[in-house]
């Protein structure tokens, strides 16, 4: 009897977001008067995938996927629109790939002096580990339009936390998301 109750323990702990640790990276990239928000649904997701959609060469919607951190199931976060959809759609994803979760972020503008819109986005993963420690990924993961050519400041979570958000940022709507941060969380193992 004393062993079913020890492996039921076992089995019951899990991984998830620690109570107040939330924090928010400064942007990479711009600064905007607006700004939107994307966030994992409950305290047991970190963000593994984002896509970017450019419509005219204008980065318009942002989307990510969140993942379990026990099961490593993905799901479909709402998208983000700072702009209507025109013609010339275009969209790009990048994954840190299954059991990573997203760490650290930068973005990439053109050379352009007044284009400060987002063109790429690099994305730095971890995994998990079952006590919560994050083991960082050996490579990054990039996704780039070909007005991809100035990138701005890496912006990272806090040490031993992850993206459980994005913000993304925009002065004029039909120029599009000029900035992108990370809401992080450290995690705790919970249920031992």
């Amino acid at each position: 009897m004393v062993a079913l109750a020890t492996a039921s323990l076992v089995a019951a702990a899990a991984v998830v977001q620690k109570p107040g640790t939330e924090s928010w990276t400064e942007p990479s990239g711009a600064m905007g008067q607006a700004h939107g928000d994307i966030l994992t649904t409950a305290d047991y997701y970190g963000i593994q995938v984002v896509r970017l959609w450019e419509y005219g060469k204008h980065p318009c919607v942002l989307r990510a996927e969140q993942s379990t951190f026990a099961t490593r199931m993905l799901g479909l976060l709402d998208p983000l629109k700072a702009c209507e959809p025109t013609v010339g759609e275009e969209w790009k994803q990048a994954d840190v790939g299954s059991g990573k979760y997203i760490t650290a972020i930068a973005t990439c503008t053109s050379k352009v002096k007044d284009d400060s819109t987002v063109h790429g986005i690099e994305l730095w993963g971890a995994t998990v580990e079952s006590d919560g420690a994050l083991k960082p990924a050996r490579a990054s993961t990039r996704l780039t339009f070909g007005e991809c050519k100035r990138w701005q400041q890496k912006r990272a979570c806090p040490a031993g936390a992850v993206a459980t958000g994005l913000r993304s940022y925009w002065n004029d709507p039909a120029e599009g998301i000029q900035g992108i941060a990370l809401r992080c969380h450290a995690l705790e193992q919970r249920g031992k």
